[in-house]
């Protein structure tokens, strides 16, 4: 009897915090009346790490979802204080990469403070934003050495182990636009002897950009986006087709492959696109063109990227308007920025 007591009055008691803790569970987000009040958050006095930031997940190129061109947004926030006015007259020569080792926000502060005695032209972001800190036309004190900071700009990317522990698929981007648009401004090679890491300005005790840093990655970004000039763009011969002959009125299909051997890459359809020319631009020929781009330009890359290293083909029609053979020189041209390596390049027509 009394075992059975003490069992029922276990139930009573169980029975009991069943129902309190069912009166006083939290309501679910869906069972919050319309008008609820959310407590604002106090920026300023919440650690940096607790701060609800948005942040891009660490990609890798073949994960990237980003699309090409990328097109970066810049916000101006320069320095009062940590740069020298000018460059005493030197030459801009290098892109000279950092990692922040602290979060963007302390970089900001740091490169506004005096007492730290640092800057750099640029920050990005781990979700690709650009602050820029410092003019171009100024000199940043990044690099350690005296030659180097009025020779270069410096790029810095937020890398910290709270707010950005990883190097993201957004920096890279960003960096890159912002390397091909500084490439065209200043007219810097975008080479590995042009863009450089902290640790290899002479006399650097640093280490960043450091071993997590991809640097044939982000080449290959920069190329996609390099200006073309006498400089960048180049190529090598590879095949060419057979010499047509043909009968009157009949037409025939010529192609060339040609390496990029420059350090930017042939975009279909943009200013950096690869065309085949005829060398002084000679318009003679064009009774042979059967839908040629224009009578000096017989064909355009087929390709819609071509980085370097790659190989593109340019194809084209010939057809037989008159009788006779005749030579036709080909040359690789970028409209607007240069014509490539002269190889001799030629193809013979006949037509019976």
């Amino acid at each position: 009897m009394q075992r059975l007591l003490r069992r029922s009055v276990l139930v009573l008691v169980i029975l009991l915090i069943s129902a309190s803790e069912e009166g006083t569970a939290t309501p679910r987000a869906t069972d919050e009346p319309e008008n609820a009040v959310v407590p604002l958050l106090d920026l300023a006095a919440m650690p940096e790490s607790a701060i609800p930031v948005a942040r891009a997940a660490t990609t890798s190129r073949s994960r990237s979802t980003i699309r090409f061109p990328y097109v970066p947004q810049p916000e101006y926030i320069t320095s009062p204080t940590n740069y020298w006015a000018g460059r005493d007259g030197a030459s801009i020569d290098y892109i000279v990469i950092h990692y922040t080792d602290i979060s963007y926000a302390h970089t900001l502060r740091a490169f506004n403070s005096l007492a730290s005695d640092v800057s750099a032209h640029y920050v990005i972001r781990g979700d690709g934003h650009i602050a820029q800190i410092v003019a171009e036309g100024d000199t940043a004190w990044h690099s350690g050495n005296v030659w180097y900071n009025r020779h270069s700009i410096g790029i810095e990317f937020e890398l910290d182990h709270v707010t950005n522990p990883a190097f993201t698929a957004e920096q890279y981007y960003a960096g890159a636009a912002l390397a091909c648009a500084i490439s065209g401004r200043e007219g810097i090679p975008l080479d590995r002897e042009h863009v450089i890491g902290h640790n290899e300005v002479p006399g650097s005790t640093h280490t960043d950009p450091g071993p997590t840093w991809d640097w044939p990655h982000f080449m290959w970004l920069a190329s996609l986006c390099a200006p073309p000039t006498s400089a960048t763009v180049h190529a090598s011969f590879v095949s060419e087709s057979p010499y047509p002959e043909i009968s009157a009125d009949d037409n025939a299909l010529v192609s060339v492959v040609l390496r990029n051997t420059g350090s930017t890459a042939w975009r279909k359809g943009t200013d950096q696109e690869a065309r085949l020319g005829i060398p002084g631009n000679s318009g003679a020929l064009a009774f042979l063109a059967d839908d040629w781009p224009a009578p000096e330009r017989p064909a355009v890359q087929q390709e819609d990227i071509v980085p370097p290293g790659a190989t593109a083909t340019f194809s084209f029609l010939v057809k037989g308007a008159v009788p006779g053979r005749f030579v036709v020189p080909l040359r690789g041209v970028v409209d607007g920025a240069a014509w490539m390596d002269d190889m001799g390049m030629f193809t013979v027509v006949t037509v019976r």
